[in-house]
């Protein structure tokens, strides 16, 4: 109990500490998909689980972001195992409030014979939108840190590498579908505070890569804790139009680039079929600008995970 008491307090002093200013995991959701997620090993055999998720956060202009989940995963065999989820969000701030739809991941991960000691496994996996990214209020187009999903299907793909203690993990996540419906221009607000936020109007994303490396504490113990160091990197500069300006795509300066993240996660087996956990995240280098909607000083997500 004194070690999930001090976990706790090591997040509140992140939250206090961090600047407002900044992002967490940057990446649209593929961070946590399959075997690219943070290791946090169960201590059953038990072959499914379904996890909800309740991931906080606040965003760009104290904008605040709650997206439940819900995980439903299965290991099929010693070689297979499958991953969905479904996502939501709710957002809150200056320009109002929003909420909506979020996401559907879906993944397949192979786990490839290996030694005694180091495990491989890759993963290939999907993001479906149930949102177009065009979420108003009051008639007015919001900009991307109060839409639900960014709307665009994606590709994921992704190799890890594991011991009982180390992880080492790689992935890409490509858009597929071009543009979203967003119609954010803030020229078009009659409220100055919109001036704050990225135009986004048809925004186009590129695409992400990711690394990781974690270390975990308390393997095959009913209490273990996970730490590490998460880097992804935007490929190129994402895209806006302004018909006013030109119908072409317009680069966005500064949204190419790295971020890294700190990251720690605990998991607490309560019973062979029960278990609560957390995932955290704050960064130590971030994009100068992030039109995406994704920034965040703090990334708290607890769960409570079943297993059957």
């Amino acid at each position: 109990m004194k070690l999930i008491l001090t976990c706790f307090v090591l997040v509140a002093i992140l939250v206090r500490y961090m600047p407002s200013c900044a992002q967490g995991c940057s990446d649209a959701g593929f961070c946590t998909v399959g075997n690219l997620r943070q290791q946090s090993p169960d201590s059953t055999t038990r072959m499914q689980k379904l996890t909800v998720l309740l991931p906080i956060g606040t965003g760009d202009e104290d904008v605040f972001v709650f997206t439940p989940g819900i995980q439903y995963d299965n290991r099929l065999n010693e070689r297979w195992s499958i991953q969905a989820r479904l996502t939501a969000n709710w957002a809150s701030g200056d320009l109002g409030k929003a909420s909506g739809p979020g996401d559907i991941f879906i993944s397949g991960t192979h786990h490839l014979a290996g030694s005694a000691k180091w495990q491989t496994s890759i993963t290939l996996g999907a993001k479906l939108p149930l949102s177009s990214g065009n979420l108003e209020t009051g008639g007015n187009p919001l900009p991307m840190q109060y839409q639900s999903s960014l709307g665009t299907a994606d590709l994921i793909t992704g190799i890890t590498v594991t011991d009982h203690t180390w992880q080492f993990s790689a992935g890409w996540q490509q858009p597929l579908s071009g543009s979203n419906r967003n119609q954010f221009l803030p020229q078009f607000w009659n409220d100055p505070e919109a001036a704050d936020y990225p135009p986004s109007n048809d925004f186009d994303r590129s695409a992400d890569v990711l690394v990781r490396a974690s270390y975990l504490l308390g393997a095959g113990r009913k209490l273990t804790f996970s730490g590490g160091l998460l880097a992804i990197y935007h490929l190129s500069e994402d895209t806006y139009v302004d018909p006013g300006i030109t119908n072409d795509p317009i680069s966005i300066t500064g949204s190419k680039g790295l971020t890294l993240n700190a990251t720690l996660t605990g998991n607490w087996n309560i019973a062979a079929n029960f278990a609560i956990g957390f995932s955290a995240g704050a960064p130590l280098v971030f994009r100068d600008v992030r039109p995406d909607g994704l920034t965040r000083s703090i990334v708290f997500a607890p769960e409570v995970n079943w297993r059957f």
